[in-house]
């Protein structure tokens, strides 16, 4: 007699202290049961192993029951497991006995063993919401049946003998799990597709051999918060596994609890048993405690008869299965450098103008989304490699992401001092983020356009650049001129001084000016000071820069006036600083509208002159022609008031 209870086992239950496909790594690594695919969480290394035995009434039987390695490589995962505890043995004693020598009594038994030896899982991620992978099993048969030989000679002579008969199988199975989103899961498995038997016709066997029904196993997995996950498997025989897992930090580690029951067809009760297991998880390894308590009556005999008729077709979980105690152990090893911070997009918000160098120390060029892969805080620290630009990986400020979460990241720009190419570059810009010093987490690469060193983004206030980029010229040339007029400049008084300055160089950097429009048709253009003075020649904007340079350079403050009511012809011209205060203005002549007021930073008023450098004649017409536009565009038609005119100071 033997013990038997007419049921169709649960596939997907195994020797694991969690039944659902979640971040933790005993769902990665001796998982084969309820995850064919072989879905996993692994970054590198890990190594498993389960000790344990199965709860009898009167002892316990402990064996090692699997030792389990994967490894990760690319989007690629690798398991192997080796199972010497994943048997099941039965000794049937006939009621037949044998009688050897002096009365010895020996009775005929039949053993049958079923064993899993090796298996073997493989997995391959698709995308980030997509994985697929299969597994194999190679398990073995044995069927050992004493009988006893009948030799007839002078004397009747019995001898015992063992039949045995041995077979093996390979069971392969294929699934897959898509991540319809971070918290929800959705994982399709087969359960016996391909099942390859050796000596598959031997009637005399048929009937005791394991039941490979084909089958369909189903699951889904859902993080209700942060702590807990819910998970339900369910097969096509109407098994099923519900289960719960709830983890809690406790500093170094998260321990918890995970809790699952399952029911197969006919056995009864409706819950056929529960796994209950405590873990405890930290970042090297993590352990778990198993009790496996079936709630049915193990001890119950049944006719040899049904067991022939009804068979097994699991190992691990079948009508003969005993409660067990299970210690299970994951051993985590990541020899690589894991990535910490991955990019979801990056853009490019401003055109790249070398001219305006400053300007990319304090307003970024590039803006990208990025994505915390960690479950701590880090300090996400971006740069930036541009070819045949800078020879160097240029770093911009770090930005702390918190746990999974997103967060913006500027990039900034250092113009090279030497750089000075006069034709614009379209060329490539490796994108890089890194959690670290020594390891590049992720990269992107996008086209990039640097602009000419004559490239101007039309805004007058970024002007400001040209004039200061040039001063060491424009010192030396002012000084040049000024030195022509010492007898001039001595006779001067002081508080004229600077008006006098700005007059004779204006009248003697005019002398061989021209007015020319921008040479480029497609792109605003500047010049720079001593490009004018060698050209002989520029537009408004030039002709500005270049009189503003030459002025900023010997301590004359200026400003530029932009005038943007002529629509979309814009003109500039420029405003310098007499340091006259508005008693002494008598000494610029008696016409006041040629002068105006503007406050100092100590809050004191003081006279700017507007002077029109297209005015390419003297001086006088220079301020003649800019006063009277400032009087009607700036004052009379209340385009300082309305935004139509604006003065940008160059410091």
């Amino acid at each position: 007699m033997i013990s038997l209870s007419e049921i169709y086992s649960q596939s997907a239950l195994g020797l694991n202290p969690v039944n659902s496909i979640s971040e933790l790594s005993f769902s990665s690594i001796n998982s084969i049961e309820f995850n064919p695919s072989n879905y996993n969480t692994i970054k590198d290394w890990v190594f498993s192993f389960t000790f344990g035995g199965e709860v009898l009434s009167d002892n316990f039987n402990s064996s090692l029951y699997q030792v389990s390695a994967g490894k990760k490589f690319n989007g690629h995962y690798l398991q192997l497991r080796y199972s010497p505890g994943f048997q099941k043995e039965f000794v049937i004693k006939s009621e037949q006995q044998v009688i050897y020598g002096n009365d010895n009594k020996s009775t005929l038994e039949t053993r049958y063993f079923y064993k899993e030896l090796f298996s073997a899982g493989y997995s391959y991620k698709l995308n980030e919401k997509i994985s697929t992978g299969l597994n194999i099993k190679y398990l073995k048969e044995e069927f050992y049946k004493d009988i006893v030989t009948t030799i007839f000679s002078d004397t009747v002579y019995f001898i015992p003998e063992t039949e045995q008969n041995i077979f093996s199988n390979w069971k392969i199975d294929f699934g897959f799990v898509w991540n319809l989103t971070r918290d929800i899961n959705l994982n399709i498995c087969s359960v016996n597709l391909l099942n390859i038997r050796e000596n598959a016709d031997l009637n005399e066997y048929q009937n005791l051999r394991l039941k490979h029904n084909k089958e369909l196993l189903v699951g889904v997995n859902y993080n209700l918060a942060d702590q807990f996950n819910f998970n339900l498997s369910y097969e096509t025989n109407s098994s099923f596994i519900l289960g719960l897992n709830t983890l809690h930090n406790f500093g170094p580690f998260n321990a918890g609890l995970s809790v699952s029951g399952f029911h197969d067809k006919i056995q009864k009760p409706f819950f056929a048993g529960i796994n209950l297991s405590g873990l405890i998880i930290t970042k090297y390894f993590d352990i778990a405690l198993t009790w496996l308590k079936y709630f049915s009556d193990r001890t119950a005999s049944y006719n040899l008869n049904e067991f022939t008729e009804q068979g097994i077709s699991n190992i691990i979980n079948n009508q003969f299965s005993n409660d067990k105690i299970l210690l299970n152990a994951v051993f985590k090893i990541n020899t690589l450098n894991e990535q910490k911070v991955k990019f979801l997009d990056i853009e490019i918000i401003k055109s790249i103008y070398p001219a305006l160098s400053d300007l990319y120390l304090d307003e970024p060029f590039a803006k990208a989304r990025v994505i915390n892969l960690t479950d701590t805080k880090i300090e996400v620290k971006p740069s930036i490699r541009i070819n045949n630009f800078s020879n160097e990986v240029l770093s911009s400020s770090p930005v702390v992401v918190n746990a999974f979460d997103t967060a913006d990241v500027n990039y900034y720009l250092i113009i090279p001092e030497n750089y000075r190419s006069t034709n614009p570059d379209l060329t490539y810009a490796d994108f890089l983020i890194s959690a670290s010093n020594d390891f590049i987490d992720d990269e992107i690469q996008k086209p990039l356009l640097i602009n000419s060193i004559n490239a101007w983004d039309g805004k007058v206030i970024n002007l400001r650049y040209f004039i200061k980029n040039d001063l060491d010229f424009s010192v030396k040339y002012s000084k040049n001129i000024l030195s022509g007029y010492k007898t001039l400049l001595d006779s001067t008084i002081s508080s004229l001084l600077t008006f006098r300055k700005a007059e004779i160089i204006f009248n003697s950097f005019v002398k061989n000016l021209t007015y020319i429009a921008d040479p480029r048709a497609t792109e605003e253009y500047v010049q720079y000071p001593q490009q004018t003075l060698e050209l002989k020649g520029g537009d408004c904007d030039d002709l500005s820069v270049c009189y503003s340079s030459l002025l900023e350079s010997i301590g004359i403050e200026t400003a530029l006036i932009d005038y943007k009511s002529d629509g979309s012809i814009r003109h500039v011209s420029v405003l310098l600083n007499t340091k006259l205060s508005p008693g002494q203005g008598y000494l610029l002549g008696a016409n006041d509208t040629k002068y105006f007021l503007r406050k100092n930073a100590k809050g004191d008023d003081e006279i700017w002159i507007p002077v029109e450098t297209t005015s390419l004649t003297d001086f006088d017409d220079a301020w003649s022609i800019a006063s009277a536009k400032f009087n009607k565009d700036a004052i009379n038609n209340f385009g300082l008031i309305t935004g139509k005119v604006e003065i940008i100071d160059i410091y």
